[in-house]
């Protein structure tokens, strides 16, 4: 049963190998060795649908080095203090200062530092960013933590 399987795959691939080249279409005479180093001409593009009808959109851009290596804004301004939030643990104003203290310190890209998340959390990852790398300037609040 095994040999019947290995022939029948070798013979595909013997026929697709045979296969190759064919049914294309033969190279003109002005397809040579010189013409395939050479470059093409460059050709005018053929206006795109957006521009012919006047909607002239802007070629999106790359972002600059000060956008692509930072992170987003923390904003806690539209939490709801829910069930094992510090939010509902501390108040808004404790758990957003304490919030900002954890983003502020975090080596995080996406940092965990928002409200809804439980006061542990957050406090873990602010002590996580105060013992990270050099720690001789640490802001004063990480003595506390």
């Amino acid at each position: 049963m095994r040999k019947v399987k290995w022939a029948t795959v070798l013979t595909a691939a013997m026929l697709l190998a045979a296969c190759d080249g064919q049914g294309r279409e033969p190279a003109g005479p002005e397809a040579t060795d010189e013409a395939v180093t050479q470059p093409a001409a460059p050709t005018e593009a053929a206006p795109s649908p957006a521009t012919a009808e006047g909607d002239a959109t802007p070629a999106p851009t790359p972002p600059d080095a000060e956008y692509a290596n930072s992170r987003p804004p923390l904003d806690n301004s539209g939490a709801q203090p829910t069930e094992g939030s510090c939010l509902a643990e501390l108040g808004r104003e404790k758990a957003e200062a304490l919030s900002e203290q954890c983003y502020a310190m975090s080596p995080a890209t996406r940092p965990p530092c928002n409200v809804q998340n439980s006061c542990e959390r957050i406090r873990a990852e602010l002590n996580r960013g105060c013992e990270f790398g050099d720690t001789s300037d640490n802001p004063a609040y990480c003595d506390g933590v």
